[in-house]
């Protein structure tokens, strides 16, 4: 993880405490001058905090989101240039348009637009197949091209077989019911995406939080966890699951994975690795987090991943053993 310097990290935080400062004595001033106006019975109509913070606080540095694109959204993109005369309260569009290298995308490797390799072939296959071919195979059944997808996310990680999903979310979310239920324990990083959490709620089973990115913390609760065993009754979980991510996208962290497989293997759990944001993007031939810290993809026994990210399409897979 990249640390902020104490300096730039308490310098932002005085410009936000200033600005909060700012805004309540105008704020106030302007309610003193102008209260008479309300018509009694009413209540106020701009009073909550969301309304204080677009005004005080996002509507001075809004021109850094929301950026109107004009092109593709491939490696590089068309950024339309806007203008305001009122502080920011409105923005107008100029006919300036800045090229910009695209960093704010989930396109990571550029296959979402124009490509040489990949634009005809997918083409191709919609020509011949028609566009159902993007659904899930339960939605409009199996084709040669589900089939050869999945044998060919298998080979790719190293796995015996794969199943292909047309939802990333989904992937997560549908599994994870499938794989643990009643009397399973789920261990789970704290800072774990929502689809996961979905995933696990959804399944009936007890689910455990440690700390983020942290192996220390996971032996501790997965050692107390397996001698108290199961509420009440005590009997031994009839499964043990621990989950993380590849890479944490809102962190940008790697998850310390030697650390956590050893764990596994010691305790004798399961591993659900969710490589959504590492597959493609990490490694030296793009096969992801494993291959990236040099960890055997047979020590994971639950890969998950999607398409939406690397890959530029739809949907996501779930790998493993054929069982």
């Amino acid at each position: 993880m990249i640390e902020i310097p104490y300096f730039t990290a308490l310098t932002t935080y005085f410009s936000y405490a200033l600005l909060f400062v700012l805004g309540h004595i105008r704020d106030t001033f302007s309610y003193l001058l102008f209260r008479s106006q309300t018509t009694k019975g009413y209540a106020p109509l701009c009073r909550d905090f969301e309304d204080f913070y677009t005004r005080r606080f996002y509507r001075r540095i809004q021109d850094c989101w929301n950026r109107p694109i004009c092109s593709a959204p491939g490696a590089w993109i068309d950024v339309v240039e806007r203008q305001s005369f009122d502080n920011n309260k409105t923005l107008k569009q100029t006919t300036k348009v800045q090229k910009c290298l695209n960093l704010g995308s989930y396109n990571y490797l550029g296959f979402a637009a124009q490509d040489e390799f990949c634009t005809g072939r997918v083409i191709a296959s919609l020509e011949r197949f028609a566009g159902s071919t993007c659904s899930g195979c339960l939605d409009a059944g199996m084709t040669t091209e589900h089939e050869e997808l999945e044998n060919l996310v298998a080979t790719y990680l190293g796995k015996e077989a794969a199943m292909v999903y047309g939802m990333g979310f989904a992937t997560n979310s549908s599994t994870i019911p499938a794989l643990v239920g009643k009397g399973c324990l789920v261990i789970s990083d704290s800072l774990n995406h929502s689809s996961i959490v979905a995933g696990v709620r959804g399944s009936g089973a007890k689910v455990k939080v440690f700390k983020h990115n942290s192996p220390e913390h996971l032996e501790q609760v997965l050692r107390k966890s397996i001698a108290e065993g199961q509420p009440r009754t005590h009997r031994p979980w009839k499964k043990v699951l621990i989950m993380v991510e590849g890479v944490y996208s809102m962190e940008g962290e790697m998850v310390r994975l030697p650390e956590i497989v050893a764990i596994k293997k010691a305790y004798k759990a399961y591993l659900y690795l969710d490589e959504a944001h590492s597959i493609g993007a990490v490694g030296p031939t793009g096969r992801g987090v494993c291959e990236y810290a040099g960890v055997d993809t047979a020590d994971i026994d639950i890969m998950m991943g999607t398409f939406t990210k690397s890959f530029g399409s739809c949907g996501g897979y779930i790998a493993g053993s054929k069982e």
